[in-house]
């Protein structure tokens, strides 16, 4: 069984929110669905970008987007520069 959940408005439009039953080793998660930007919106997967998280990822997420927010979110040393 899921559950929509109130989502918010990013860049390419609605982010969506479904909560559902991930099973026993994964509990309650959630799934963040969103549209493509326009020019990649002609792949076989409609035009839309998932994303499933249990509880402690959407936590970890939620925390990582508050430092991002507020500016304290340090850069990823280990990140590949191009």
């Amino acid at each position: 069984m899921s559950t929509n959940l109130k989502g918010v408005t990013g860049l390419t439009g609605e982010v969506s929110m479904v909560s559902y039953f991930g099973g026993v080793d994964n509990g309650n998660c959630v799934q963040l669905t969103f549209q493509k930007p326009e020019f990649e919106r002609d792949k076989p997967d409609f035009g839309y970008w998932y994303l499933q998280l249990t509880k402690e990822q959407a936590r970890e997420l939620a925390v990582a987007l508050n430092e991002y927010a507020d500016g304290t979110r340090e850069e990823d040393s280990n990140q590949i520069k191009d």
